[in-house]
């Protein structure tokens, strides 16, 4: 096991590269970065379970919580903008039937 340990770690060094080239160069909501945020947690969650690595379980805990963060913003944003949306649909709706509605004349003649 401690020989699949260290083979595990060396392969995650050039995949810990790319992750440092993400963090720095791809914003915090990119999808390609989320995407592969996520599979980083499974190759860890991977090695954490069938290799007994408590410290691939720690870093796919850490990553998991800080991607369920970002995917709350994300999530929380698209609320707001969803809610700007309606209202600005509302404002848009009353416009037009006041617009359609006819003029009532009081002479009926």
């Amino acid at each position: 096991m401690t020989f699949l340990r260290i083979n595990y770690q060396l392969l995650r060094i050039p995949l810990q590269l790319v992750e440092h080239i993400a963090t720095t160069q791809l914003d915090e909501q990119a999808p390609t970065r989320l995407a592969y945020e996520r599979l980083l947690i499974r190759c860890d969650r991977a090695a954490a379970y069938l290799l007994d690595d408590e410290d691939a379980d720690g870093r796919a805990a850490e990553l998991d919580r800080h991607t369920a963060a970002v995917r709350v913003a994300i999530t929380r944003r698209q609320q707001q903008v969803d809610a700007e949306g309606a209202t600005l649909l509302d404002l848009q709706r009353a416009r037009f039937h006041r617009r359609r509605r006819p003029e009532r004349d009081t002479d009926p003649t």
